[in-house]
């Protein structure tokens, strides 16, 4: 397993510096504008503030981002240009250093997280490599100055934690602390997936531990998770104006406006007749799920970069049609509770995702939030990466010899 590690260390981090080099330059000659060059620019001004008046600037830090600013994504983009300005003070400015040291973070975590998994899953080394190490879209998505790069670093640091917990691992007070941390940070830069993890996690450990000592039947095993998951859910919906449940489907359906009014008609997932009621979210869900997940086709690919997404999107048609062949051993495994807090999360956050978010482009970047999860459980013990798995083997007796 060691071996194994030190063999995809290198050449995993490797590929996610390139990707923070690869993204600056797409925003800065591809696109028209970009959110990462904006976010540098504020944090410099930030920085320079350090360099005139640094009890201005260490005021301004730890100074709640509401009272700079009251819009919602404002108050995010506010709290991520608080983080690049200290890297800036670091780097003196310096955009592609910062971004070097934002994937280096990130990569840290991911590897974190791939050796957590291989330790606590038997033959499992291929899938988390592929899941956690080069899903190109989630490499390159979670790579760089944008809120997705420490937003995923934080997710994977309470994922390691959530499976130390789940499997009765030792865990210390700095860790514990070390994962407030994270749910801070998230809590600051994507605070919508914790409002689909959290629920999940909290039910899950609450039934792994309770019915340890309860013993009953599977069927009320799961009316219990189905009822304490959306307990939680109405709570964590109290926490945030656009999680209350009378605003909830329309702050939806007014993102979805938005984003159709500046998308090309070739990018758009389009939706019938969408508004705001649960009917209409109910039954637009499950083409919001299979468009999330597996669009854009190839045929819908037009440029280089959704090419390669295509790819990974019918890889991953691929390993969901073989594992629905599975799914009855995937849900009584020993392991079911963690296979149904990956599938909850990834489906529910997925249907959110995909219809406020409806250009593919755009929903290729920010499904990097429950992706890597998804395409984990559907490669466990997947007979294609088994055998893909068995490939590597033997290629590597040869490298060996």
């Amino acid at each position: 397993m060691e071996g194994f590690s030190r063999s995809v260390y290198w050449p995993s981090l490797l590929l996610k510096l390139s990707a923070s080099i690869s993204l600056g330059l797409i925003y800065r000659f591809y696109y028209d504008s970009g959110d990462t060059f904006q976010f540098y620019s504020e944090a410099i001004q930030l920085a320079n503030t350090f360099y005139s008046n640094s009890w201005e600037y260490i005021q301004f830090i730890f100074q709640h981002p509401e009272a700079a600013s009251g819009e919602e994504g404002s108050l995010r983009t506010t709290f991520l240009v608080k983080i690049i300005s200290l890297f800036a003070i670091v780097t003196g400015n310096n955009y592609w250093i910062t971004a070097l040291w934002f994937s280096f973070i990130s990569f840290l975590s991911s590897f974190y997280l791939f050796k957590v998994v291989i330790s606590t899953f038997n033959k499992t080394e291929v899938a988390a490599t592929l899941s956690f190490l080069f899903l190109p879209s989630v490499v390159f998505w979670s790579s760089g100055i944008i809120k997705e790069c420490m937003a995923l670093a934080a997710l994977f640091i309470l994922v390691a934690f959530y499976l130390r917990i789940m499997n009765r691992g030792n865990w210390t007070v700095p860790g514990f602390l070390i994962a407030l941390l994270c749910l801070w940070v998230i809590w600051n830069l994507k605070y919508y997936w914790l409002a689909v993890f959290l629920p999940v996690v909290i039910t899950s450990l609450a039934c792994y531990y309770g019915f340890q000592y309860i013993k009953t039947s599977s069927g009320f095993k799961l009316i219990f998770w189905i009822g304490l998951f959306f307990v939680l859910t109405f709570g964590i919906s109290l926490t945030r104006p656009n999680f209350y449940l009378d605003r909830l489907f329309g702050v939806i359906v007014e993102n979805n406006a938005a984003f159709a009014s500046i998308s090309d008609k070739s990018d758009l997932i389009e939706y019938y007749n969408l508004s705001d009621n649960w009917l209409s979210i109910l039954l637009n869900s499950p083409w919001a799920v299979f468009s999330g997940l597996f669009r854009p086709f190839l045929w819908e690919a037009d440029n280089l970069l959704k090419v390669v997404i295509s790819l990974e999107n019918l890889f991953m048609l691929t390993l969901c049609v073989i594992s629905l062949s599975r799914i009855k051993t995937i849900l009584s495994a020993p392991q079911k509770l963690l296979s149904l807090s990956v599938i909850v999360y990834s489906v529910l956050l997925c249907i959110l995702l995909a219809l406020s978010t409806p250009n593919l482009g755009s929903l290729s970047r920010y499904k990097v939030g429950f992706l890597p999860f998804l395409v984990f459980l559907v490669s466990y013990q997947n007979p294609l990466i088994n055998r893909l798995s068995i490939a590597i083997e033997k290629l590597n007796k040869i490298v060996r010899q």
